[in-house]
């Protein structure tokens, strides 16, 4: 079976037409570890999970008993589960040939799941990583859980305040990701806080903004507005507030160049005449597609040189916070001023 996603994986469980061995990563450590939960309900009986069930976490084990296990017939059920978490597989070739050996003559009373989520996967840029993936793919699923579209998180935020009770209008359930980001697990905590607040009511913007902790990136995203709006006290407010909350100057400068690189991009993709939701085509922005809404109205007043000049001046910032022992929430001020300077040029 080649390379499978989530729509996959989830007839696979509807059907219970089940492989023998998966492969699970990707981006979302939700949907991993959501999809793991339901292969494992699935596929062993409570009953008898200390006979039928075994797991183990990074390499506290040899290959070899993972594959022993793996050979047990299982005990009055139809498969042996066997779960593999985060075994760093792509530092012995020898554990890879060992495993693609064993999967010539796979049993079809096991289910031998290898997920990770702390190690990245990386099929592009590695080539042990290609081979394993191909080797799962070829014998059962390699399974690659990627970030939901902002659509398709909008839609779950939707339909999950509905099964709380309360109601939600799609676009403020885009707004939501905006404030709080596009990881699962922290969208249903904040929406567990709003409903929780409503009843049976609907959220509005109010409660978010009352509520809601915002992501890093969206107080930093506060604090470029106003460096673009030219409002210095506004913006040496938000990194007054950054710096109190113990926010690493490093972090938060990524921020701001992210920022600052998502306004670039949209310029020049509409100096070369393309749209910008092409963007999506050629970055990651996947669950993240407010980011090229929001860099395409902010850069309106904003020339490509002076995105140029204010990433160079950001690149230069980074070099002397890792390098220098001069205090950096100085810096970062410092850094701020010039980029005020430059949009009030």
């Amino acid at each position: 079976m080649p390379k499978i996603g989530e729509k996959e994986l989830k007839e696979q469980l509807k059907t219970e037409n089940f492989s023998n061995v998966y492969l699970i990563y990707g981006e979302e450590s939700y949907l991993k570890e959501f999809y793991v939960g339901k292969l494992k309900s699935k596929l062993v009986d409570e009953a008898f999970a200390d006979f039928n069930f075994h797991q183990y976490e990074g390499k506290n084990t040899s290959i070899s008993d993972i594959l022993q296990d793996a050979d047990m017939i299982p005990m009055m059920g139809q498969y042996t589960f066997v779960l593999v978490h985060d075994y760093p597989l792509d530092k012995s070739q020898k554990d890879i040939d060992a495993l693609k050996e064993y999967f010539e003559d796979l049993p079809d009373t096991c289910v031998l799941v290898f997920w990770y989520d702390s190690i990245e996967v990386d099929t592009k840029k590695s080539s042990k990583w290609k081979t394993i993936e191909t080797a799962f793919a070829k014998a059962g699923s390699a399974v690659n859980l990627e970030k939901r579209t902002e659509g398709d998180l909008a839609k779950l935020i939707v339909s999950s305040a509905k099964k709380r009770g309360c109601t939600i209008d799609s676009n403020l359930a885009r707004y939501i990701i905006g404030v709080v980001g596009s990881d699962i697990q922290t969208i249903f905590s904040e929406l567990e806080k709003f409903c929780a607040f409503v009843g049976s009511g609907e959220i509005t913007k109010k409660v978010i903004d009352d509520l809601a902790i915002k992501s890093l990136q969206a107080r930093v995203y506060d604090l470029s507005k106003f460096i673009l709006r030219g409002d210095s006290a506004g913006a040496y407010g938000v990194l007054e507030t950054l710096f109190a909350q113990k926010e690493e100057p490093i972090a938060i400068l990524s921020v701001i160049s992210s920022c600052y690189i998502d306004m670039y991009r949209v310029k020049c993709a509409k100096a070369a005449g393309a749209n910008e939701n092409e963007l999506k085509d050629y970055f990651s922005y996947k669950g993240r597609e407010f980011l090229i809404r929001n860099a395409a109205r902010d850069c309106r007043t904003v020339s490509i040189d002076g995105l140029r000049w204010a990433i160079d001046t950001l690149a230069e910032t980074d070099e002397a916070l890792k390098s220098t022992s001069i205090d950096k929430n100085i810096l970062l001020e410092e850094t701020v001023a010039k980029l005020l300077m430059m949009r009030n040029a």
